[in-house]
């Protein structure tokens, strides 16, 4: 059944395009049924799992970004079993590469494949090839559009950290000035960021967001000439704000070549050790700090709680909190 449902997860590859652009054509595909039983309840997979190693999927949708290598590394650290394993696979951004990495994992024959969608709404085939072939699934780091699709889904506060962002830039301008976003909307995790820093601007009337734009992929490469267009078509910007510190870099380096640095306030999420540099350094306000170590823990726990009927939550949510210059080194 696996095979079969690998196999069907593969063919709708060919016909997918970039994640930017066909994510309302893909969630109208549906995978063929593999059998008439397509799902294996936890309990079941857990008498078939009883005393035998345990294989966890895992598909990372940037393993260059410092916030998932920690996830990754909290995962390794979470396995129990001497011999259990993570098949771990970094997608590179690439919505074609994870599906076929989670087919790869279904092939391979994983007790539970744990996926950070680079398209929430474009993962659903994906999530349906996984229920097809009995695998239960863990959303981690951003919910998808068909949530009935996952039997958990772990995740940071992510509103909650668009507002800090909001609040923090806020006081560093005097509640006055003008704002560019740097924006990833594609993921309910970057949209939920851009959404909380939006509703919590909007006590502030003096600040004024004059322009905002998706970057193709939350990377520094990317987020760069993004910032360049809009220093070029606007000879005031008092702040910005980046979905993650990775493309925080870029518009910080634009910022930079332009001289405008030093006169322009960002913020950020993810509270990463490259962010931290950038508050320690003057060159970025703050960043509102996930808990990668916690997420990536979480997702294992829940996934042995699967794999032995144990009642899980349908949903988890990590608390976020804010790093300035004034806790950066506590």
């Amino acid at each position: 059944m696996r095979r079969i449902a690998a196999i069907a997860l593969s063919v709708l590859m060919a016909f997918s395009l970039s994640a930017c652009g066909t994510a309302e054509k893909e969630t109208k595909v549906s995978v063929e049924a593999a059998a008439t039983t397509a799902v294996t309840e936890a309990g079941k997979v857990a008498e078939t799992k009883e005393g035998k190693p345990i294989k966890i999927g895992v598909s990372a949708p940037d393993l260059t970004n410092v916030f998932f290598i920690q996830i990754k590394d909290a995962m390794k650290k979470a396995l129990t079993g001497p011999n259990d394993e993570l098949i771990i696979q970094d997608a590179a951004g690439d919505q074609n590469k994870q599906m076929n990495d989670v087919a790869d994992m279904i092939n391979q024959g994983c007790d539970v494949i744990c996926i950070s969608a680079i398209n929430s709404e474009g993962v659903r085939a994906t999530l349906e090839a996984c229920k097809e072939a009995g695998i239960p699934v863990i959303a981690f780091n951003t919910s998808v559009k068909n949530p009935e699709l996952v039997q958990c889904t772990v995740v940071s506060d992510n509103k909650a950290a668009g507002k800090l962002c909001a609040e923090a830039l806020a006081k560093a301008l005097d509640g006055k000035g003008k704002v560019v976003e740097i924006t990833y909307s594609i993921t309910e995790v970057c949209y939920d960021r851009q959404i909380g820093f939006e509703e919590e601007l909007k006590k502030y009337p003096d600040i004024q967001i004059i322009q905002a734009k998706d970057v193709e992929k939350p990377k520094s490469d990317y987020s760069q000439p993004i910032m360049i267009d809009f220093i070029n078509a606007n000879p005031v910007i008092d702040g910005v704000f980046t979905i993650n510190d990775p493309t925080a870099r870029g518009a910080i380096a634009a910022l930079k070549e332009a001289g405008r640095l030093e006169n322009t306030k960002v913020v950020s999420i993810d509270g990463s050790d490259e962010g931290k540099g950038f508050i320690r350094s003057g060159e970025m306000v703050a960043s509102a700090a996930q808990d990668p170590a916690g997420i990536g823990t979480m997702c294992i726990e829940t996934a042995y709680s699967l794999l032995t009927g144990k009642t899980i939550e349908e949903k988890v949510v990590v608390p976020m909190s804010i790093i300035s210059k004034d806790n950066v080194d506590k």
